[in-house]
């Protein structure tokens, strides 16, 4: 007979108070996300990805782009000067995917456009807080609701209970350094947690400044559109995270949490600086280009645990968390407007500054349910609950004419402010039958969500509410051949309701784009079959994918509206699907072919291919066949050892535009190692492009169709990190 599974044993280790415990194996792993409970990765029924806290530390990440580099078929996108703009999973991306931090919604991507004024991304997040980064890699709905379409990544912070050591009266302390030449960034982190009788706490503080992250080096250092080095630029973050739980007696905790997250990045925008020659019609002539961006997340939260142990439910888990994310992007420029015929409002010269703030204010209350019933035969881990979520989306735009005061306007936001009401109701069943080697998980969801748009000085169209509403549904299995080795297969459903800027988006410049508010959630199911296994010396796992996708929100050409104008709109009119095949495994050589003691392998390899069905096209979002091979040393006592991985990326060449340039293959040697002189002291040092290759990433190449100037958009070359982290 198997083990017993997690929630039960949980279950049974919080009710009773003598626990027996059980040798695990090495590989064993424990993901949260995939059921929204403590459940062994073997049981699983889809393919999930987990990064560690000790992943992060051991690979020097310093955001989340670093943090998911070596993970199969997932990677983060980047936007520029704003940073990390979400995740790719599978070809999926954008407001596509769902970004949850300790189950609070983070805020759906916003880039209207217009020069890269302004951006509004889900990524106030601070690694030094996380104590995991879990990836599911197919639709989500079922368990987390909208947005989920093309998968989740769910990041968890750190509890007391990570940093404590001991099940008594302690005090924890720890302090972590460390730096990266890529962008000359010191950071620092100071860290403390106590438990004191039935009351643990635990904060965690984090600075750090640093400068641009440089290209690869060699690009043309000149103003315009001509410049191949990286801007120059000026970063800092600030981040606290503070939690405290009481005790209150053996069926009831009780917890606070507060989290602030800020930074800015103020950059010189050489390669802004241009004349934008209008013929008889005038010119704009730019000098002196420059940013000030500033991103903040607060969150405020409260949360309840009650072990009932009653007829209806085992655990009650619920939570109420106010969150408000925020980013102000100021942009200035000397300008000179030659205006001969008054169509741009006039001559002008002197500064402009545009300042363009977007607002997410969110109340969210979720509550979750655990009932373990154990039958002759079998028994299920039922959880069911509810989400609620209330956003109201606010944006404030501003243009400043500091030689002509008179011209001083609101900016056109080009969306309204509007309300985001969504609420969801859920259940699932983890069945285990046939003496545990069957394992079954069946899940349902029904989701409401709302739109109510508002009008302002920068947006006075009056628009009407967008009210729908969705099922979803999964059902995985996994079938354990034996103890070493198991199939899976797992079918899921998942949807995304259309964001505001996709109901109301209007503009009327250069083109005409019409709001089209009666637009619908568009639709996914995903077909995963897999196949793992483990023993002593080594796990792998191979898993194929086939996701469908349906009523993609895609332009849609309109009559002209204003002669001599295009006139576009929003339908759901697309349907696209991606396929592949991913492959993992780690094994330990030492066990498997008598190595040296110590030694491992890492192996991963990633291949998808999609197509736009409505237009017989490539999916550009789809990432080329991409594979990472690690090879890794610790000696016994896990006082010294080291990782050299190996990123292998094919070219992209397939994009849905031919004209598109190509991203060139590349391959990429990072070398990491640590030294553990004490028990507490860790120091860590990587080096990353080791063999200092020039390589671009395949997203900065999407919509490029000119190759005269790509030093603009390489990675860095060579460079380094160290960390120094002393826990107390």
């Amino acid at each position: 007979m198997f083990k017993k599974r997690l929630l039960a044993t949980s279950i049974v280790v919080a009710l009773s108070p003598i626990a027996q415990a059980e040798e695990v194996s090495v590989f064993d792993e424990v993901v949260v996300s995939a059921t929204r409970t403590e459940q062994s990765k073997q049981d699983v029924s889809s393919s999930i990805e987990s990064v560690s806290s000790d992943d992060l530390d051991d690979s020097l990440a310093s955001d989340l782009k670093d943090a998911v580099q070596y993970t199969p078929g997932v990677e983060a996108t980047t936007e520029g000067r704003f940073g990390v703009s979400g995740f790719n999973i599978r070809g999926m991306e954008g407001d596509r995917v769902k970004v949850i931090v300790d189950g609070v919604n983070q805020t759906t991507p916003f880039n209207p456009g217009g020069g890269n004024v302004q951006a509004f991304y889900p990524n106030a997040i601070e690694l030094d807080t996380l104590t995991a980064i879990e990836v599911n890699k197919g639709p989500s709905s079922v368990l987390y609701g909208s947005d989920a379409l093309g998968g989740s990544v769910v990041m968890r912070t750190k509890d007391p209970e990570d940093i404590l050591v001991t099940d008594g009266d302690e005090h924890r302390f720890g302090i972590k350094s460390s730096y990266t030449s890529k962008d000359n960034q010191f950071k620092n982190t100071l860290t403390w947690a106590m438990r004191q009788g039935d009351l643990e706490t635990i904060v965690i503080g984090t600075y750090a400044e640093g400068n641009e992250t440089e290209t690869f080096g060699d690009g043309a250092d000149v103003e315009g559109s001509d410049r191949g080095l990286e801007n120059p630029a000026d970063k800092d973050l600030s981040n606290i995270l503070a939690k405290a739980y009481y005790q209150l007696n053996t069926a009831h905790r009780v917890g606070v949490v507060f989290e602030r997250y800020n930074s800015t990045y103020d950059e010189n925008r050489l390669e802004n600086n241009y004349v934008l020659d209008m013929g008889m019609a005038g010119s704009y002539t730019y000098t002196d280009s420059r940013s000030d961006d500033t991103n903040t997340r607060t969150r405020y939260g409260i949360n309840h645990e009650w072990l009932a142990n009653n007829a209806a439910f085992d655990k009650l888990f619920w939570q109420l968390n106010y969150q408000v994310s925020e980013t102000e992007n100021e942009n200035s420029s000397g300008l000179v407007i030659d205006d001969p015929f008054g169509m741009f409002g006039g001559d002008y010269a002197g500064d402009r500054t545009r300042v363009r703030q977007a607002e997410d204010k969110t109340i969210q209350l979720d509550a979750q349910f655990d009932k373990f019933v154990e039958f002759d035969t079998s028994f299920h881990e039922f959880t069911y609950g509810f989400n609620y979520s209330s956003t109201d989306f606010s944006l404030e735009n501003n243009d400043y004419y500091h030689a002509d005061p008179s011209k001083n306007k609101p900016g056109s936001t080009t969306i309204p402010d509007a309300q985001v009401t969504q609420w969801g109701i859920f259940a699932q069943d983890n069945m285990f039958l046939l003496d545990e080697r069957l394992v079954l998980n069946a899940g349902i969801r029904y989701d409401s969500f709302e739109a109510d748009p508002s009008t302002d000085d920068g947006f006075t169209t009056e628009n009407k509410k967008n009210s729908n509403d969705a099922f979803t549904g999964k059902l995985g299995a996994v079938y354990h051949l034996n103890s070493k080795l198991s199939t899976f297969a797992q079918i899921s459903q998942g949807f995304k309701a259309p964001t505001v800027e996709q109901l109301y988006y209007e503009y009327d410049k250069g083109a005409d784009f019409t709001p089209n508010s009666d637009l619908e959630a568009e639709k996914s199911t995903s077909y995963e079959l897999g196949f793992r296994g483990q023993n002593n010396s080594a796990q792998f796992e191979i898993v194929g994918f086939f996701n469908d996708y349906t009523d993609f929100i895609a332009t849609k050409d309109l009559d002209e509206k204003t002669p001599g104008k295009d006139h576009y709109t929003l339908e759901n009119l697309d349907s696209a699907e991606i396929k592949g095949v991913e492959f993992s495994t780690t094994i330990l050589l030492d066990e498997a072919f008598d190595a040296p003691t110590g030694m491992y392998t890492k192996l991963s390899v990633a291949y998808a291919e999609g197509k736009d069905k409505q237009n017989d096209t490539n999916l550009d979002s789809v990432a080329p066949l991409t594979s990472v091979f690690g090879l890794g040393y610790d000696n016994a006592q896990y006082q010294f050892g080291g990782l050299a991985n190996l990123t292998m990326v094919a070219a992209k060449d397939d994009w849905s535009d031919e004209d598109n340039v190509n991203a060139a293959g590349y391959g990429k040697l990072d070398i990491t190692a640590y030294y553990r002189p004490i028990r507490d002291l860790t120091l860590r040092a990587g080096l990353f492009n080791a063999l200092d290759k020039k390589y671009w990433a395949y997203t900065d190449f999407r919509g490029l169709e000119s190759d005269d100037n790509l030093d603009f958009y390489s990675q860095p070359g060579r460079n380094w990190g160290v960390s120094l982290d002393y826990q107390f």
